[in-house]
Order: C-alpha cells, then structure tokens, then sequence
C-alpha cells in the first residue's frame, strides 16, 4: 500500500476536523474563524497534493508533485484518473478549479478569503424562504475532494 494514500487521508481528515471546529465557534471573534478556514483550506491543498503524489506513485513518478500539470507533463504516463482531474481543473466553474483558485490566493496579501455566505432554502408551509447561512466553502470542496478520491480508488480496485 502506497504510503501517499494514509497520508492523504490524514490531511482529508485534520481539514474535517478544522471544519467542524470553525463550525462550532460561530460566535467567535472572525480573526479566528478566518484563520481556521484557512488552515482546513491549506490541510485540503496538502491533501490534493498527497493525492497527486499518490497518482503519480501509480505510474513509477518518484519525484515531489507540486501541480496536477507538472505530474501530466513529467510522468511516464497519464492516467484516466489525470484526465479526469485535468477536466475538472480546467473548467473554471468547477468546485476543483474554485479550489485551487482559492489555495492560490490564499498564499496573496490581497487575497482575503472571507467565508462565504451560503444560501439555505427554508421551506415553510405555504412559502418558501431564503436564509443566508454563514458556511465555509472549503467544507464543500472537502465534500467533493473526497468522494472523488474514493470513487478513483475504488475504481482501481475493481480493475
């Protein structure tokens, strides 16, 4: 067993825990909201990363992986699950393409990642209502990042 996949996963779930920790403090100050987000955003960027490591394993690439780019153009092989990831990367309204957009600029002094507000629909009886609801984008990218990483693993297995 690939010594990236219990790696991957321990950033997947320290970025869980960050999460649930930022939604349990809602009154506190923001300085501290916004630096848990931040740490849970920086845990799921090592955790693509580890996954690209993972993928890259695959195919005989031993070298450190720091894009999804530098593993297509350097390994051996690309790989349906590369494509995939490429697809994705590559469509800016996609929740990886967002991600990563938003790793990158966290890493900028004019980037300030302030939490997002959420649009919750409330159905009431005899209407239906919008509430905002403060959420952090980064528990939906965690969402997608790792059912994706199951259904690619689990993929491999079956084949």
């Amino acid at each position: 067993m690939s010594q990236w996949i219990g790696f991957t996963n321990q950033k997947l779930y320290q970025c869980r825990l960050l999460l649930e920790q930022l939604s349990s403090l809602q009154s506190a100050p923001a300085a501290l909201q916004q630096a848990l987000e931040e740490s849970a955003l920086y845990q799921l960027r090592d955790a693509w990363l580890s996954y690209l490591a993972e993928l890259g394993e695959m195919v005989a690439y031993r070298q450190p992986v720091h894009s999804l780019a530098e593993l297509r153009q350097q390994a051996a092989m690309t790989t349906g699950e590369m494509r995939e990831l490429q697809q994705l990367a590559e469509n800016g309204f996609s929740w990886l393409a967002q991600m990563l957009a938003a790793a990158e600029a966290q890493g900028q002094p004019a980037g300030q990642n302030q939490p997002a507000a959420a649009v919750q629909v409330m159905d009431i009886p005899g209407r239906i209502a919008l509430v905002a609801t403060p959420q952090s984008p980064v528990a939906g990218w965690l969402q997608n990042l790792t059912r994706l990483i199951d259904d690619q693993r689990a993929n491999r297995q079956e084949s």
